[in-house]
């Protein structure tokens, strides 16, 4: 029974992975969808760092520099 249970769940992890990937892929993932989405890779550990000449690596460079952007005042205790 548990063999039957874990591969069940192998199949369902794989199965939401593969409709996630195929909402992202068409463009019609949602925006509840796309937090479903970074969770799951999230739990599953899944990182990456930003390399040029990738869609990653290129919305990182066009992000602005976050001190260009917020400026911090210091508070008094």
């Amino acid at each position: 029974m548990a063999r039957d249970a874990n591969e069940l769940l192998s199949e369902l992890h794989a199965d939401l992975a593969m409709h996630l990937k195929c909402k992202l892929d068409d463009g019609t993932i949602s925006a509840s969808e796309l937090g479903i989405l970074r969770q799951f890779l999230k739990d599953n550990q899944i990182t990456a760092q930003p390399v040029e000449g990738t869609p990653f690596g290129d919305l990182a460079k066009a992000l602005p520099d976050i001190e260009n952007v917020v400026s911090f005042r210091r508070q008094r205790a």
